[in-house]
């Protein structure tokens, strides 16, 4: 065979492992694309999945709570597939105090009863406060708004944990102090509304 020839030869076996390759590049490409098109689907699936049970808890809440909710005692919302109880402080506590009263034990059981049926949920108790210092006769107690909300949150926690049948690992509790107002600390309403405790309540595990 001459030279050109072999070199003729060559080229064609180069030419078709190329396109093997290309070939090889391509069908790769192809299941890695269906591979991310089917994670986009699940995730889209798991995501519609969330919401309707967000809703589904929302509206249970909404069916148990319905009085407290006139009563303006308990707001209920969705965020992030959070179900967010928000409860104003008077709804719970007696003016700088940190016991729940009769009333704020109920608001409790009340909202208990519902959650209790969703026992694979994760809870988070949240206390807040408006920026009013702590008051001088609180002082040794409570250093600041952080120590007070803090300590609001970890009552409603306690109370819940004695009270009803919840796995103390779905629990957690913290304060926010002011710094996560809702309302303008400026007028008394407004540092009414921040004044409160939030049951936040995360989707299905």
């Amino acid at each position: 065979m001459s030279r050109f020839g072999v070199t003729f030869t060559m080229l064609i076996i180069l030419l078709i492992a190329g396109c093997a390759s290309n070939r090889g590049l391509m069908a790769d490409k192809d299941a890695e694309i269906a591979s991310l098109k089917k994670q986009v689907a699940d995730a889209k699936i798991e995501q519609t999945k969330q919401t309707n049970e967000a809703d589904e808890l929302v509206a249970d809440l909404n069916r148990q709570l319905a009085d407290l909710r006139d009563k303006g005692q308990v707001w209920i919302t969705e965020k992030d597939n959070m179900t967010i109880i928000t409860l104003p402080n008077a709804a719970l506590f007696a003016s700088g105090s940190v016991t729940l009263s009769p009333e704020g034990q109920k608001v409790s059981d009340d909202i208990w009863k519902t959650l209790v049926k969703y026992p694979d949920r994760d809870i988070s108790i949240q206390g807040y406060t408006d920026n009013v210092p702590i008051a001088k006769k609180f002082k040794g107690r409570y250093k600041s708004n952080w120590e007070l909300s803090s300590a609001r949150a970890h009552t409603v926690l306690h109370y819940v944990m004695t009270k009803h049948d919840v796995k103390p690992n779905r629990l957690s509790a913290v304060g926010f102090g002011e710094f996560h107002p809702i309302a303008d600390n400026k007028t008394e309403n407004g540092r009414m509304k921040n004044r409160r405790v939030v049951i936040a309540v995360g989707p299905k595990a």
